[in-house]
């Protein structure tokens, strides 16, 4: 009669220990309403310390909610709000001037900072699902990752997506140059225009994201593509495909005159669809080492 009596009273424990569901709802909601106030509030400080300010915040939250929850599916639910929320603002602040001023004037610098608030959000939970042993490896919290992530991927992809065609076909309509240019020769385009200013640590103007845009802009899709080609054949079709895409969008922007082709554009875009690659191969070979070879995935 005893046992019974001990496992009532350990699970009454445990009971104690549980966030409440109030508390969680009022943190959640915060944490989401905290995002677009954040991003106006970074405006006071200047690239790089803008986008660590926004890091750090987004890692705080995430963490926290984490704690109080146990759960990663609410964290991401927390990161896909809070995406969902900043280009709802950002689309209404746009909306006064038309929606098509909205897809052809699309300021990316903002753009850049909901994303990089998105991806530290993200790392936490994946960061935390890499060390996970013991109690925070238990079956239900390894299965509320696979749904949260699940979730916020699909958010993110959608609007990725959309970005990615707003930067490649709406944009470019509503240029042209007749006298287009074509730079063939590495590090003489638009590596050599951004470099020397990251390299003397002169962020004004949107160098830092400009740069780090071009440079990372497939690394989502890189990452993505990695984790979905894991298991299939042919994997050198995973490494040839972005420079056929990338080299298919700097031709017709030389060709249709709606851009600069440039080779430092590509090769760009190429190194950051790699490690995108790379970032999910880095992820499964710690979750290997951390379970002693136990679980090969995250």
């Amino acid at each position: 009669m005893t046992r019974p009596t001990r496992k009532s009273n350990r699970s009454r424990g445990n009971s104690r220990t549980r966030t409440h569901p109030a508390i969680l709802t009022i943190g959640f909601a915060l944490g989401v309403l905290l995002h677009p106030l954040c991003i106006g509030f970074s405006e006071e400080f200047f690239s790089p310390m803008q986008e660590v300010f926004l890091l750090s915040v987004t890692l705080g939250l995430t963490l926290l909610m984490f704690l109080l929850s146990k759960s990663h599916f609410l964290c991401s639910l927390l990161q896909a709000g809070g995406l969902l929320l900043n280009a709802l603002v950002f689309i209404i602040n746009r909306l006064q001037f038309g929606w098509r001023d909205l897809l052809t004037h699309m300021d990316y610098e903002w753009w850049f900072r909901i994303i990089l608030m998105w991806i530290g959000g993200v790392s936490v939970t994946i960061l935390i699902r890499l060390m996970a042993r013991k109690k925070w490896n238990a079956p239900h919290i390894r299965k509320s990752f696979g749904s949260g992530f699940l979730v916020s991927s699909i958010v993110f992809c959608i609007l990725y997506i959309f970005l990615l065609l707003d930067l490649f076909i709406f944009q470019r309509s509503e240029f042209s140059d007749p006298a287009a240019t074509l730079n063939l020769i590495p590090f003489k385009g638009a590596f050599a225009t951004y470099w020397p200013h990251i390299k003397a640590g002169r962020f004004t103007d949107g160098i830092f994201v400009q740069f780090f845009g071009n440079l990372l802009i497939f690394a989502p899709l890189g990452f993505y593509m990695g984790l979905w080609w894991r298991k299939r054949p042919h994997k050198w079709i995973l490494y040839i495909f972005p420079v056929i895409l990338a080299g298919v969008i700097e031709a017709c922007q030389y060709v249709f005159k709606i851009g600069q082709g440039d080779i430092d554009d590509l090769w760009m875009n190429v190194v950051g669809f790699l490690l995108g690659i790379l970032a999910g191969k880095v992820l499964d070979a710690i979750r290997t080492k951390v379970t002693k070879g136990k679980e090969k995935t995250i």
